[in-house]
């Protein structure tokens, strides 16, 4: 789950091991084929449902499922994405079930990191036994503004560069990750992806 460019293509091919685009089939098993841009990291727009699988090639065993980002006031694709957890918590066939959610949220624009309709799930959505992991992307950007701060306030560049993951992991706890945290279902856990250099 998560908006257009959150980075989910990319963390879907990074965990199959591929750089290939996803293949996608619809609920009777078979496969749509659809025009390079429709799968394009910005979101397959055209042919977007929740109800259909994403596989990779390299990787059969994983099948994915996407949801459209919450944009302010979509209720409706909230709802629609409560009753597809409902429906595949409740699934008795293994290969139905959900087994988890990924929650990508971007962390490069700072002020609206978290929109309303992102915290409303975490307030509104009860998964259930199916456990929700926020993973934060695109971290290198906190990185950046915390490394700039530091410079500003007359550290040297070494010490700048030392201490910036540091200051940006405590601004992310105390300004955005505690208003996750506080809502009435928070996620199971979380993550935060940095470049491979700077990478936790």
């Amino acid at each position: 789950m998560g908006r257009a460019n959150a980075g989910k293509t990319t963390i879907l091919k990074a965990v199959c091991g591929t750089r290939e685009a996803p293949q996608v089939y619809n609920q009777r098993g078979r496969r749509i084929r659809a025009k390079k841009s429709i799968l394009s990291p910005t979101s397959w727009r055209g042919i977007h449902n929740i109800e259909y699988e994403l596989r990779f090639r390299s990787n059969p065993g994983f099948v994915f499922h996407d949801s459209r980002g919450f944009e302010a006031g979509a209720t409706e694709e909230l709802e629609r994405v409560r009753e597809f957890i409902n429906n595949r918590a409740a699934e008795r066939s293994v290969d139905k079930q959900l087994h988890a959610i990924w929650f990508c949220l971007p962390t490069d624009q700072d002020a609206r990191m978290l929109t309303t309709a992102e915290l409303d799930f975490f307030q509104r959505c009860n998964t259930g036994k199916v456990p929700v992991i926020a993973i934060f992307t695109k971290f290198d950007s906190l990185d950046s503004l915390a490394y700039q701060e530091l410079r500003h306030q007359g550290f040297k560049h070494a010490e700048a560069q030392e201490g910036a993951s540091r200051r940006a992991d405590q601004h992310f706890e105390n300004v955005h990750l505690s208003r996750i945290l506080e809502q009435r279902y928070p996620p199971k856990g979380e993550l935060r992806v940095r470049s491979k250099k700077n990478s936790r």
